[in-house]
Order: structure tokens, then sequence, then C-alpha cells
């Protein structure tokens, strides 16, 4: 990530006939982003972000944008704008990006609130549960709710004895839904498991993207044992589909390695057209806390039909 700050301003006119003096508030901003790029191998291409057969991707590799002024004692305006880029891949050439969370907002005592494209905080909840986040591995695969929408209304309150609560409300014209959905996230603990070694979320999301479930997430750290596990009960807005889903989830970090496994299951056929079991096992090469080499393989099991996929891949965060 390199930050920036923006010089203030002042304009002073002393032209005889009036004297006006303006200053800006030094504005701060980030660009950053990851580079990413595999080489996989797919059985059938079922499976969500794989296709059959050996293919080179750079799955989910952006750039952004973030930052904040100081608008006065009391208030920062803040902003994120930030793209998906596809340009690795021939085939889309012609449109290089799409969008990802880009927003605009304020924030003070009260929290942030913000307007625009952004991680329902139903999917915020999942925290570190997800040990192949991105990947064909994603909990994504399998498990609903896991959601990036537009023209929505987030909030997010600062912490308060290790307790934070979220809010994101989606107005019933902008809502797949047709009426207004929200999602509320409850979380104990730091999420990034970096100022605590735990933490634990409660979140239910209503009338969102076609959807309304509930679920409780949860991962410990332990030294270099990272456990994590996630519980949700699902349903479709017209009560045709419902069902649970779980994942848990291992990794334990050995100097610079780090061999994980994760195992995921949902009965609701939200996600997939039927009940799906998905495990996945994969090792990673830390180089440092930018750059990741990482060997996965995933198995994808549904009622009809079964998908299997083997990558090997390189990630640089900056």
């Amino acid at each position: 990530m390199i930050k920036f700050t923006h010089p203030c301003i002042l304009l002073t006119s002393i032209s005889g006939l009036a004297i006006c003096s303006y200053s800006a508030q030094a504005a701060e901003y980030a660009v950053y982003g990851k580079a990413e790029v595999q080489i996989a191998n797919t059985d059938t291409g079922i499976m969500r972000y794989a296709d059959e057969g050996t293919q080179i991707e750079a799955p989910f590799s952006r750039i952004g944008i973030k930052g904040d002024q100081k608008l006065n004692e009391y208030l920062s305006v803040v902003f994120k704008y930030e793209v998906q880029v596809k340009g690795f891949e021939e085939d889309d050439t012609d449109e290089p990006f799409t969008a990802r969370n880009t927003y605009l907002g304020l924030k003070g005592a009260f929290g942030e609130v913000v307007v625009g494209r952004n991680d329902t905080r139903f999917k915020y909840s999942e925290g570190k549960v997800d040990n192949f986040n991105e990947t064909q591995g994603d909990i994504a695969q399998v498990i609903a709710g896991q959601d990036r929408l537009g023209d929505t209304l987030t909030y997010t309150s600062k912490y308060w004895h290790n307790a934070q609560f979220s809010f994101t409300y989606a107005p019933k014209d902008d809502n797949k839904d047709n009426e207004a959905g929200f999602a509320a996230t409850l979380i104990y603990g730091d999420r990034n498991l970096s100022n605590t070694a735990y933490y634990v979320s409660l979140s239910h999301v209503e009338s969102l993207n076609n959807i309304s479930a509930s679920r409780i997430a949860g991962a410990y750290k332990f030294e270099q044992l990272q456990l994590g596990a996630l519980y949700q009960h699902s349903e479709s807005e017209d009560g045709i589909k419902s069902g649970n889903g779980y994942v848990v989830s291992l990794s334990y970090t050995l100097d610079k390695w780090v061999p994980k496994i994760q195992f995921a299951k949902d009965d609701s056929a939200l996600r997939q057209a039927s009940d799906a079991t998905q495990w996945t096992t994969g090792l990673d090469y830390v180089f440092d806390k930018q750059t990741t080499a990482y060997l996965l393989y995933t198995d994808l099991n549904l009622e009809e039909q079964d998908d299997s996929s083997v990558a090997l891949g390189l990630k640089y965060k900056f």
C-alpha cells in the first residue's frame, strides 16, 4: 500500500478591495491492490471461478485508491474506489475492469457511514474463517450470502469493549428482491486476529440478493495454529429453497510454510443446484507480508456431477 498526503492549500488575496483566505486540511490516501497469477487444471468446469481444462488466470487481481480528509473536529470524509483487473487474460482485453467496493461517506465519533457498492455486512462477518478466500475453494462456492452489492448504505460502529456493530441497507428500488433489505452483524474480538486472538460474529441478512439467512462464525489463533468455523441457515425469498450450511477450517504456520485444510457443506441448493460438499487442502509459502506462493487442491461434490481443481499461484499485495 502506497500512502500519500495532499499538501494543505493556502490562498490569500491582498488586492486592496478584499482580503480572503482559505485553507484545506491535508487529505491522506493510499493506492493499493493485489496482482495474482494462477495456473490451474480443472476437471469438468462446473465449479465457480474455474473453467474446464488447463487455464492461466489472474483471480480477483485488483487496484484501488482509498483515503480520508478531515472536514472539521467532528467529521472526516472517506472514500474508496476499487476495480478488479482482468487484463492478464486475453479474452478480457475489451473489458479489463469490473466494479468492486466503491463508495463515499463520513466518519466521526459515531463510527462510519458510506454509500455505494460494498460487501454486505453479512459477507463481512466471515472474518478469517475462509482459508481459501478468492480461489476455487472460496466458501462462496457452496455458502450463500457472500455478496457485494451496489446502491447500499453501510454503517460500521467504532469498537466498544472489543465489540462492533455494522449494518447494510438496500432501498426497495435498488434491491433485486424489489423490497427494502438489510444485513446486520455484531462482532466480538478482532476479525483480523491482530489485536485479539479470537473473534465471534452473529449476523443476519433479510431480503438481499434473493435470500434471508442467519449465521454464527468465529476464529481462534493459538501460537501457530488457527481454527475457524461457520454455521448458517438460509432461505430463498420465495420460500421454495432452504437449508443449512457449515464451514470448518484449520491452518498451521511452520516458519514460512503454511499448510491448511477446509471443509464446507450446504444443503439449501441456493449457491449450487443441489446439496454441495467441498473440501480443499493447500500449502502456502510466505516470502514476506506482501508475497505468497501457493498450491491448492479442491474437490466439489454435487448430486448430479463432481468437479475438482488443482492450482499453483503467486500473489503480490501492495
